[in-house]
């Protein structure tokens, strides 16, 4: 709901109905167009995601020393 308020109900309306209307064609000239554009997307958020793991240091306990 937040990215519809920000970009615009219309907009992403118009952009839905598009690859709708041209999904034949796009099919045709890029085969498995829609599966290829959602991994793709997928693979972007999960590489910043993991970016963002590497940076925060994980909390380590410490253990006590043995005599």
């Amino acid at each position: 709901m937040k990215v519809a308020s920000w970009v615009g109900d219309r907009f992403i309306l118009l952009i839905v109905l598009n690859i709708f209307i041209f999904y034949a064609p796009i099919e045709k000239e890029f085969p498995h167009f829609l599966f290829v554009s959602r991994m793709y997307i997928k693979q972007i958020i999960e590489g910043i995601v993991a970016i963002l793991e590497c940076l925060i240091p994980r909390y380590e306990e410490e253990k006590p020393k043995k005599k």
